[in-house]
């Protein structure tokens, strides 16, 4: 009964369509939760943030989808999708901040440009980039958009999410890397973007300092609550065993999912210790 549970749980934690529509949600959960108790909940800003979050997602995995394969950039979807991004930046710069539209825009462009750049040799730099956006500025904006003002407070805070999505985002890297750079290799497969044991180092020491830097962040201020965020370990060991195995038993598809959901499951961990603590 239990194996049944478990999974069905699977089943649908991997789903793409889960994944397309929480991977957004989970990048503005923290900021609008913590929102909550400075100003009352605007539904249509966080409806309008998510939605620019999650085209912009959709637009991410069409470029990617373009380094594999001969698609034209001429379709009605990805030119209704790049005209709705445009009109979701102009209206949080008019109705909201100058400010906040160009952080969207630059948002946008880091999406739009992250393969070009791993292309030209500036892969370390897209990771930043990616990082700090995701991680942080779309944390910042979730708040803004329904506070107007940012504490200095989540600033500290997302430092742990920064690292979680810089060690996604390097995941990922390492696993599409080939793929990036199909016109420069015919063997896809063995091109990387590190060597295998450097990554490994890399990989592993990165989730060890995630949950040491969250543990000296969130202690002072959230106390035993902390202690949540030791829920995502079995999330990171499972991506530990898969990403660095040699053996090609696990697709490279259900590896980068597992990356997704790890960072799903870190940024509700570090919503329900904000939730809690408010509340």
């Amino acid at each position: 009964m239990f194996q049944s549970i478990f999974k069905t749980i699977n089943h649908y934690l991997y789903h793409p369509l889960f994944l397309v529509l929480t991977i957004p949600l989970s990048y503005l959960i923290s900021g609008t939760l913590y929102a909550d108790q400075y100003a009352h909940f605007s539904v249509v800003h966080f409806f309008l943030l998510y939605s620019f979050t999650f085209i912009n997602h959709l637009l991410g995995n069409f470029l990617f989808k373009k380094t594999k394969e001969s698609i034209s950039y001429f379709q009605l979807s990805f030119i209704a999708f790049e005209i709705i991004n445009l009109l979701l930046i102009f209206y949080f710069s008019f109705r909201v901040h100058y400010l906040a539209g160009l952080l969207l825009l630059l948002y946008s462009l880091v999406i739009h440009l992250q393969f070009y750049l791993v292309k030209q040799g500036y892969a370390w730099l897209m990771l930043v980039f990616s990082s700090i956006f995701k991680g942080g500025i779309l944390t910042y904006l979730s708040f803004y958009v329904q506070a107007n003002f940012i504490p200095s407070t989540l600033f500290y805070w997302s430092i742990p999410l920064v690292l979680v999505v810089f060690l996604v985002e390097f995941g990922k890297l390492q696993l599409n890397y080939g793929s990036i750079h199909k016109d420069f290799s015919n063997d896809q497969t063995t091109l990387l973007f590190l060597k295998q044991e450097l990554f490994n180092r890399i990989f592993l020491g990165l989730t060890v300092l995630i949950y040491l830097i969250s543990f000296i962040i969130f202690i002072p201020t959230f106390n035993k609550l902390s202690f949540i965020i030791l829920l995502t370990i079995p999330f990171a060991l499972s991506i530990i065993q898969s990403i660095l195995s040699t053996k090609k038993t696990v697709p490279t598809k259900l590896k980068q999912r597992m990356l997704y959901v790890y960072s799903i499951s870190f940024f509700i961990a570090f919503s329900i210790i904000l939730f809690v603590h408010i509340f």
